[in-house]
């Protein structure tokens, strides 16, 4: 009984093994806007000086 339970976990164990690469997937992340900066821009707001980040596409 011990030898068909072992040998059922280990078939288990290489089927997962088997299955897992194929499943995954490649990420890639881009930053597609070459023509964009990010830019800090400085006012005031209600007597407060307000720092904002902006982003500027040329």
């Amino acid at each position: 009984m011990k030898k068909i339970v072992l040998a059922s976990v280990l078939a288990l164990a290489a089927a997962s093994a088997g299955v897992a690469p194929s499943q995954a997937e490649t990420v890639i992340v881009k930053a597609g806007r070459h023509h964009c900066v990010t830019k800090l821009v400085t006012h005031w707001r209600h007597h407060h000086k307000v720092v904002e980040k902006v982003r500027v596409c040329r």
